[in-house]
């Protein structure tokens, strides 16, 4: 098993979620992908998720957001440039090898910030979440992905997204920033460009020399981009 990795230069969601779905499809036999990206100012929901239930979705196109939806389940999420994106691409048959939490909590350690999993799809630091994260797969092939919290604007995830209140109520918080965290309020050296050259570091990645060929980048992305996908998937 060998880890590659491949960081996109797009802040695009529907791009790079285009370029997962096309990683998901080109990983081989023996390898395992590692992809790191960022959207900017964009709210990305749950494959069964109501947009309109999970976020003030007419306000943030109104402001210049961008409203994507994945394949995964899970909640919404808020990204900008203070956030990192990874995704770990392997066959399914690796899937106990490969532990993304075990990959970011070492990462961190780097830069002082001890960290470890809520026992759901988080992980916590300071008792606080800086990083969640959803799985989907085909049998075969399997996708982790996640959010890491560096330094976002946690003032406007907390005004945009609008979480059922009873799912607050089970976490015991009484809002989505109360129980959210970024590295940067726990370190000082913290970057997302460190970040990134940290995971790769601790994946022992090489980089990934095939890419997925333009024509099939610029279909998948017209189908997340779709008005369709994005606002009827959960109907």
């Amino acid at each position: 098993m060998e880890y590659k990795y491949i960081v996109s230069n797009s802040v695009d969601p529907y791009a790079n979620l285009a370029l997962e779905q096309s990683l998901f499809r080109l990983v081989g036999e023996d390898c395992v992908i590692l992809y790191l990206w960022q959207n900017d100012n964009t709210i990305v929901v749950g494959r069964n998720q109501n947009v309109y239930a999970e976020c003030r979705a007419d306000e943030f196109l109104a402001d210049g957001g961008r409203i994507a939806r994945r394949r995964s389940g899970g909640g919404a999420v808020y990204h900008d440039l203070g956030n990192l994106n990874f995704s770990i691409i392997s066959r399914t048959a690796f899937r106990d090898e490969v532990d993304y939490r075990s990959l970011i909590t070492d990462a961190v350690k780097e830069f002082g910030v001890n960290a470890g999993p809520n026992g759901r799809n988080d992980l916590l630091a300071d008792a606080r979440k800086f990083s969640g994260s959803a799985v989907y797969d085909d049998g075969t092939v399997l996708c982790q992905h996640g959010t890491i919290l560096v330094n976002a604007d946690i003032g406007r995830m907390t005004y945009y997204l609008t979480p059922d209140q009873g799912k607050l109520d089970r976490n015991h918080v009484s809002s989505v920033a109360s129980r959210v965290v970024n590295l940067s309020e726990l370190s000082k050296e913290i970057t997302i460009e460190k970040l990134r050259k940290v995971l790769i570091r601790a994946a022992q990645a090489a980089p990934l020399c095939r890419r997925p060929a333009a024509d099939e980048l610029r279909r998948q992305a017209e189908h997340f981009q779709s008005a369709r996908w994005i606002f009827e998937a959960a109907e």
